[in-house]
């Protein structure tokens, strides 16, 4: 499903930075494609924003950040990363 192509390391290292920041917060003030990478990393589907409640709904919206951001966060999440406070997200790769 992911197309290694499209996928953008330095996309990756944002989408992760972004879910460390959100990392113990209840609210973003992003912007919606951030927010919803935010959320599915961190699987809080609370944090997708108003206008996009469900998850296929934030997936679609997420395309519009460009294509390049599903695959990389099907890349992220695959691979997996460690939050602020050590916690593994999933496993193989550590950023």
């Amino acid at each position: 499903m992911i197309d290694y192509n499209l996928v953008s390391l330095d996309l990756a290292e944002e989408f992760v930075r972004l879910a460390r920041q959100a990392e113990g917060k209840d609210q973003l003030g992003r912007e919606y494609e951030e927010q919803i990478v935010a959320a599915f990393l961190n699987n809080r589907m609370g944090w997708l924003p108003r206008n996009y409640p469900d998850p296929l709904s934030a997936l679609k919206r997420l395309n519009g950040g460009g294509s390049d951001w599903w695959h990389t966060l099907l890349y992220v999440h695959d691979q997996g990363w460690i939050t602020n406070s050590g916690r593994e997200v999933y496993t193989s790769y550590k950023w």
